[in-house]
């Protein structure tokens, strides 16, 4: 089968700003351009129809018929295809790849929807600009995730980081220094809405001093947003830090999180903290470059079943 469109999309980290964002104020999201998904569209004979095949999810679909096992992602290719006029369903096999894990809080359901959106197009020849792009991407997400934030298809469709406050929506920032660090992933797969409803029920118990711990996240993040785009690295260890502190006390992380900061933390990095809902999920680790090497290797003799090098901006 000859290959009609290729197109590629990233995974994404929460830097700060998780569960708070829920309450108002800001947090900051990523790209992960070491973890991509790729979408691979080829020709298949005629009346083959559209056959969506995602390798990591294990799951084929096939646009148009019911029940639908892919139904984010058919609506989005449905999508491109109106504005390319198509109103028959092409016979096309599409493949998904990458190495992005499923449901390990980066974003692998934007990443899938951005690059099936851009291998589409071009197999149509039909040019996006990344609004639109976006825009078909997070309505493909609200089918995937029902009131989804914004956030994740903001960062795989621009690629840069993005602050995000849930009534202003996203907007997107240029760091003006060089920001390393490790993601660590924990293995432990979690429910971001049960974390979600977590936070909210120990909330209610004790709106006091959630509250205050929430409002103190929020602060943190914007601290360490003007910071990254001033350039003043040198408050980022302390404020990741503290924002770890707060994420124990409000309940989010857990015991392979906390095996995962300690080790980081005693092999030298500068801050170590949960990135996501927690409860297991993802590690971030702050690092300097040449530290990265020696910095996996401990983390995953503590127990992270992955590591991955990021570099900002």
């Amino acid at each position: 089968m000859s290959l009609l469109g290729h197109a590629s999309a990233p995974g994404k980290a929460i830097l700060t700003g998780e569960h708070s964002v829920v309450y108002g104020y800001g947090a900051i999201a990523v790209p992960v351009a070491q973890r991509r998904l790729h979408t691979y569209i080829h020709a298949a004979s005629p009346g083959y129809g559209t056959v969506i095949a995602s390798e990591q999810m294990q799951v084929v679909a096939r646009l148009g018929h019911t029940p639908d096992s892919l139904p984010a992602l058919t609506l989005a290719l449905q999508s491109v295809l109106d504005l390319a006029g198509q109103a028959e369903i092409p016979d096309w096999m599409i493949y998904l790849r990458g190495n992005i894990p499923v449901a390990g809080g980066m974003g692998s359901s934007a990443a899938a929807a951005c690059a099936l959106v851009r291998a589409s197009g071009d197999a149509l020849s039909l040019s996006m600009p990344k609004d639109e792009v976006d825009r078909i991407v997070l309505g493909s997400e609200v089918v995937q995730h029902g009131n989804p934030s914004g956030v994740d298809n903001a960062v795989v469709v621009w690629e840069q980081p993005v602050w995000f406050e849930r009534v202003a929506g996203p907007s997107r920032m240029q760091p003006k220094a060089e920001v390393t660090f490790l993601l660590a992933d924990t293995g432990v797969r979690a429910s971001t809405a049960e974390a979600v409803a977590g936070v909210a029920a120990r909330r209610r118990a004790n709106v006091r001093d959630y509250d205050r711990w929430l409002g103190e996240m929020g602060s943190i993040s914007l601290v360490v947003k003007d910071a990254l785009v001033a350039g003043n690295m040198d408050v980022l260890p302390d404020l990741l830090n503290r924002n770890q502190e707060y994420l124990r006390r409000i309940g989010v992380s857990h015991p392979v999180c906390e095996r995962l900061v300690e080790a980081a933390l005693a092999g030298g990095a500068s801050a170590a903290k949960v990135s996501g809902a927690g409860l297991g999920g993802l590690v971030l680790v702050l690092c300097e470059r040449d530290r990265q090497a020696e910095l996996a290797s401990r983390l995953e003799q503590a127990g992270a079943v992955d590591t991955v090098e990021v570099e900002l901006p």
